[in-house]
């Protein structure tokens, strides 16, 4: 079989195509959010983010990966890989990485209407050639549906386990009902989190969702940026676009004072999940960022009946309100041996003291009863 000669563009795929492929897939993964990242230049020449997109039209099958300059955006991080190889004169960029950019959501990296193993095995090997004749240092798949694992460790992959923290709805009938699970003084510090006797506090969705809610909440992106002294890797145009173009799959929790609107989060969802994404203010209120990312999440989570509230990377604040230590897991190979092999022994070591602290973690979890 020749190797398939990967698209750059998402606009160079049809969209039937692409809709076939990744039907009933998570929203990051629906061609209307890449579009927007590309078409408003959030990726694409310039980023560090140049898609590469392999497509098998006679299986319906995609497998996606961008070539990377940099690190910026992964949430998995390398950098001390990359500053080893600089110590020894080689260059760990160009690389291959694939993942949703910004994004640390666990998703298919294969997209097809069902499982192919052989439709897998011809986009894996137009890829590794790809990855084999030109200069990139390595190889990565950062955030790997656990079904992926034996897939990549077949393939020569370093299994790397990393945490976050994610909401568990156990068939709650509302917030009160979470609240009853939770051991009483914790419970009493959530209920005084959520008094904002100053503030509207309003969900948008579907056709509720205005163009000025997307305005505002690249504002309050743009916000969160500056305190941060971050990159603003997303552009206003992307915020305009997904929440026209994704609105049956974004929600928007705005905040309003007697001036208007002063704070906002922004999630995706789909059928099982609910995704925080990102969050801003423009001024300083107790508790409200508790309020607009988790609590206003794990409302909607209980409403819509929502399995599971990934509500991003990091945070060990979030444990005390109800969020529980999980793993997720990446792909790593490296084209230098021994840099392989070095990588190796401390993803292994990794991984002991990672479970060691998910364990203890796990221990403040305010629930009467602690999962297993």
């Amino acid at each position: 079989m020749r190797p398939i000669k990967p698209q750059t563009s998402i606009l160079n795929i049809p969209r039937e195509l692409w809709d076939k492929a990744a039907s009933q897939k998570s929203p990051f993964l629906q061609y209307d959010f890449l579009l927007a990242l590309e078409k408003s230049q959030s990726i694409g020449a310039g980023s560090g983010w140049l898609p590469l997109y392999f497509v098998d039209e006679a299986e319906n099958a995609i497998f996606y990966s961008f070539v990377k300059s940099h690190s910026y955006g992964e949430y998995i991080f390398d950098w001390q890989w990359a500053n080893a190889y600089k110590q020894y004169g080689m260059e760990y960029y160009p690389k291959l990485t694939s993942m949703i950019p910004f994004t640390p959501i666990t998703t298919s990296h294969f997209l097809m209407p069902a499982f192919n193993a052989a439709a897998v095995d011809h986009l894996l090997k137009s890829y590794h050639e790809l990855y084999q004749h030109q200069n990139f240092s390595s190889s990565h798949f950062l955030f790997l549906n656990q079904d992926e694992i034996p897939l990549f460790e077949q393939q020569g992959y370093l299994i790397r386990h990393s945490m976050q923290y994610h909401f568990f709805n156990q068939n709650y009938q509302s917030f009160d009902d979470y609240l009853l699970h939770m051991k009483g003084r914790k419970a009493k510090q959530v209920r005084k989190e959520r008094i904002f006797p100053d503030l509207k506090i309003q969900k948008f969705s579907g056709n509720d969702l205005r163009p000025e809610h997307a305005l505002q909440m690249y504002q309050f992106y743009l916000s969160t940026i500056d305190q941060k002294n971050a990159i603003d890797y997303l552009k206003q145009d992307f915020f305009m676009m997904v929440f026209e173009t994704m609105k049956n799959n974004v929600m928007y929790v705005q905040a309003s004072d007697a001036k208007g609107p002063m704070a906002g989060s922004l999630f995706f969802f789909d059928n099982e999940r609910l995704y925080g994404r990102y969050w801003g203010c423009h001024a300083e209120i107790e508790n409200l960022h508790f309020e607009l990312c988790y609590y206003q999440g794990i409302d909607f989570c209980i409403d819509q009946k929502l399995k599971v509230f990934e509500a991003g990377a990091q945070g060990e604040h979030k444990i005390s309100r109800g969020f529980t230590p999980t793993i997720t897991y990446s792909a790593h190979k490296l084209k230098h041996q021994q840099f392989h092999s070095a990588i190796a022994n401390f993803i292994a070591e990794e991984k002991v003291q990672l479970e060691a602290a998910r364990s203890e973690l796990a221990l403040q979890l305010p629930f009467k009863v602690l999962p297993l």
